[in-house]
């Protein structure tokens, strides 16, 4: 509870009305890498589904081979619920000289965003761990050995070498999507057209260099950017609420799937309390992070 001790800086004339209490934040992040919506369902599932790979060959009159298709297991997730509230006195508003004091929707407003910024972010952090969230296979987003529902090829979407952004990480991941493979191990078209890189200006100067530069960088040898000219399109975007400024990220944005979910958006109440002369206020919400087919990201993570 704020109460006058706690606020008493704020009852006295003469403070300059500079209070640094509001910082300019960062454009929201969290939809460059995370599809977003809403639900009405208290919990999501999900599965994948796969037809057959190839014909059997026969001879003259040799009955037809049938095959069932494949159904993957479900997948499950569940929404979480975030809440926080302040609660302050009647007499410290009344009191307060500079009208500082009851900014309760603002302050609230600012941890809301955080928390959505912050716990999209930790799906990035978590991506090569699976500690948090697992896909359909119950590995981790970014695995060396992916597992499929109709062949017992593995896939890989991080690179054997964990390099640091460089024409040699950047390589790696771009083969990785040519070697992209569905569910019955057969060859897909995949195309990275989005970067996700931390809060590191080294990675993004070299990022701007690769992906910008019509010569090679880092040669003397004034050579054609092969990278440049296949994926010219592709633009960093910086996350700076996830913890690793090194690790980074290529998506294929239209096989990504992996959701921030609302159940219930951001709601502002309030409400006094008639014994102690409090104002309440609080904020609620309920949403979901989680993904199934890890199809879509290539991620490294250097140490």
């Amino acid at each position: 509870m704020i109460v006058q001790g706690a606020f008493n800086l704020l009852f006295r004339p003469g403070l300059r009305r500079d209070f640094r209490d509001n910082f300019q934040m960062y454009p929201v992040e969290y939809t460059k890498f995370l599809k977003t919506g809403t639900t009405k369902m208290p919990e999501q599932s999900a599965s994948i589904i796969t037809g057959m790979s190839r014909l059997v060959e026969r001879d003259d009159g040799e009955p037809i081979t049938y095959e069932d298709p494949k159904m993957g297991p479900k997948v499950m997730a569940v929404d979480k619920e975030f809440a926080l509230g302040f609660i302050l006195t009647r007499k410290t508003v009344e009191d307060d000289q500079y009208g500082k004091a009851n900014q309760g929707s603002k302050w609230l407003a600012h941890a809301a965003r955080m928390t959505y910024e912050y716990r999209a972010a930790g799906l990035l952090d978590d991506a090569f761990t699976g500690t948090d969230y697992k896909g359909i296979d119950g590995l981790s987003l970014c695995h060396a050995a992916h597992t499929l529902i109709n062949s017992s090829t593995t896939v890989a979407n991080t690179p054997a070498v964990q390099v640091e952004m460089s024409i040699t990480g950047v390589t790696a991941c771009l083969d990785l999507f040519m070697q992209m493979k569905d569910e019955n191990g057969d060859p897909i078209i995949m195309n990275p057209n989005k970067l996700i890189i931390g809060n590191n200006a080294n990675d993004l100067h070299k990022a701007l260099q690769i992906f910008g530069s019509d010569k090679e960088p880092f040669t003397a040898d004034n050579q054609d950017n092969a990278i440049k000219k296949r994926f010219g399109n592709i633009s960093p975007e910086i996350s700076h609420y996830k913890t690793s400024s090194k690790s980074y990220f290529f998506q294929d944005d239209k096989y990504v799937d992996s959701h921030l979910l609302t159940r219930r958006a951001v709601d502002f109440d309030d409400t006094f309390d008639f014994d102690t002369d409090a104002a309440k206020y609080k904020t609620t919400t309920r949403f979901l992070i989680w993904f199934v087919d890890w199809r879509g990201w290539v991620g490294v993570n250097p140490s």
